[in-house]
């Protein structure tokens, strides 16, 4: 399935409120055993007149995460992470 998670304005915070969004759903989803993926390449077509038009958005709307959600085929490995520096400010 793909979601499109899109603004319907353009205010100062309209992107970092849909990328929020997108992370709740793939919590979501990663908690009910689905995966997801944002598909950052289909943003460019996403926020063209026809790719507004083939999901069925209205012009004005500014598509900002394009999840896929599914079922795994297989349990990926965890990615292996550095510790991470931390600096403390007093």
């Amino acid at each position: 399935m793909l979601i499109v998670i899109s603004s319907a304005s353009q205010g100062r915070w309209a992107a970092e409120n849909c990328a929020l969004a997108a992370a709740n759903l793939m919590l979501a989803a990663r908690n009910a055993g689905l995966g997801s993926c944002w598909i950052g390449f289909a943003q460019d077509w996403l926020g063209t007149p026809e790719g507004k038009a083939a999901i069925g958005a209205p012009q004005t709307s500014e598509p900002v995460a394009p999840i896929i959600v599914g079922h795994p085929q297989y349990e990926p490995a965890p990615v292996p992470r550095r510790e991470p520096d931390i600096i403390w400010i007093d």
